[in-house]
């Protein structure tokens, strides 16, 4: 058996992997965007700055129920059409807005009381920006591990007052750190951190890399401990199984992280968003299947996928359980029947093959006046 926490659910070898779902800050996120929308005032128009998380289910469920995305450059023409009759409010998502967005978000809300902003960052992300803002310096240099066009990255960086630099794996750093920017920069101290949904070998990797190239370096295991646990669990998983399902969004960076696991301990392995991308049929001959989902997926669809591939499975075992338990027959056996259905003119028998049985009313007896009905009955045995 693997060496994991026991999985959240299990029936006839699907496993769904106990951490996924909805992480604490997406919960925490979602969370209070119902509130909101449950104490709405009359005439209050409702926005995400972005899209509230990496699900286009979910999006799509708070779109109708009236909140809109926007994007920075829309911020400040939607703040100065916030009335009293028509007040605004607009939520930041948990990965969270750059220092200058931020700075803007404050003006604003200073100058116009009927507009508000309420900030969803994570409190993992929102520790990473008092690192960047507490270690900005002339002395410093600060590398982070992360996408450089996710927007949690972009909030990170932003936050540095310095030179600095986003790289996306360790072999990347080791191109870039030799650069002209960086070349001179050994008399100065680096401080590194990650993307918090960054993959754990890739800041060991970099870590071992720092250290052998400067004396001096600062680090900050800045990658959320529930990424990280998620992570173990799919490693887990994806060596003990023999097909993986990966959950989520398509644009989210944990979800990417969960499927790059997966798919290089095991050969069958697919990234779905929802239940109606599932193809079942690829999973025929597969007996141990493992489910993971990101950050961003609602544990419904988590659910929708768990039952649509129990019920495969169930399928399958029955009809492989059926099939080994029917007889091969050769010509001039003799075997036993037990009748299932009587006319005048045959005998319909079940011999336990894959085929029904037949005996014809002239097979049995040359008396044109033998019944069949009268001397045979459902379950009597023939030979």
């Amino acid at each position: 058996m693997m060496n994991t926490k026991a999985p959240s659910r299990k029936t006839n070898n699907v496993v769904i992997a106990e951490g996924s779902g909805f992480c604490f800050g997406v919960e925490r996120a979602t969370s209070k965007l119902d509130e909101r929308l449950s104490s709405k005032r009359h005439g209050e128009r409702i926005f995400t700055l972005g899209n509230l998380i990496h699900n286009e289910i979910y999006n799509a469920r708070v779109k109708a129920r009236g909140v809109r995305v926007i994007n920075e450059s829309e911020i400040k023409e939607l703040a100065l059409s916030a009335s009293e009759e028509s007040p605004v409010t607009v939520i930041l998502r948990a990965h969270g807005v750059t220092a200058e967005c931020e700075d803007e978000l404050k003006a604003l809300k200073a100058q116009n009381p009927n507009f508000d902003y309420i900030d969803c960052t994570c409190p993992f992300v929102k520790k990473i920006h008092k690192i960047a803002e507490e270690n900005s310096s002339d002395e410093n240099f600060f590398l982070l591990l992360g996408h450089p066009e996710h927007p949690e990255t972009k909030g990170i960086i932003s936050r540095f007052h310095g030179d600095k630099m986003v790289f996306s794996t360790a072999d990347e750093l080791k191109e870039k750190i030799t650069s002209e920017t960086f070349v001179n920069m050994h008399n100065r101290t680096p401080i590194v951190a990650a993307q918090t949904t960054q993959n754990s070998s890739e800041w060991k990797k970099t870590e071992e890399f720092i250290k052998n190239l400067y004396t001096k370096s600062i680090f900050f295991d800045t990658i959320c401990s529930v990424t990280q646990s998620r992570q173990d669990e799919a490693l887990e998983l994806s060596k003990f199984c023999d097909a993986m399902i990966v959950i989520g969004g398509a644009d989210s960076s944990n979800t990417a992280k969960l499927y790059d696991i997966c798919k290089s301990n095991c050969k069958m392995a697919v990234l779905i968003e929802t239940v109606k991308d599932l193809d079942a049929s690829k999973f025929e001959n597969c007996r141990e299947i493992g489910i993971v989902a990101g950050a961003s997926t609602p544990g419904h669809i988590i659910q929708e996928v768990f039952k649509t591939m129990s019920e495969t499975i169930i399928k399958e075992n029955f009809e492989e359980m059926l099939e080994s338990s029917l007889k091969t027959l050769n010509t001039g056996d003799t075997v036993t029947g037990y009748v299932t259905n009587v006319t005048d003119a045959e005998l319909q028998l079940d011999v336990g093959a894959k085929v029904t049985a037949f005996i014809k009313a002239e097979q049995i007896s040359d008396d044109p006046s033998f019944k069949l009905r009268e001397n045979f009955k459902v379950g009597d045995e023939v030979d």
